[in-house]
């Protein structure tokens, strides 16, 4: 999306809240608010600086959980 002109902003919105739009499922992913589920990853750099950052990823989270850039979970939680 980038290379064929958009901003970095808008690759990432056309990915991520617009994405979920076009699958009708914008109530439950494609940004972060309350009630929301909340995958998402944490990335060493700023993809609006240069939309490559998005592949230096530190962290992701997913149903909950934390797992570092090797997909190992950290910060375990005792239920």
């Amino acid at each position: 999306m980038a290379q064929g002109g958009m901003t970095p902003m808008q690759a990432l919105r056309t990915a991520t809240l617009n994405g979920a739009k076009a699958l009708g499922m914008d109530r439950d992913i494609g940004s972060l608010e309350v009630g929301k589920l909340a995958d998402m990853v944490v990335m060493n750099t700023n993809p609006l600086e240069n939309i490559r950052n998005t592949r230096d990823i530190a962290f992701t989270v997913a149903n909950g959980r934390v797992y570092d850039s090797h997909m190992d979970e950290v910060g375990r939680r005792v239920r």
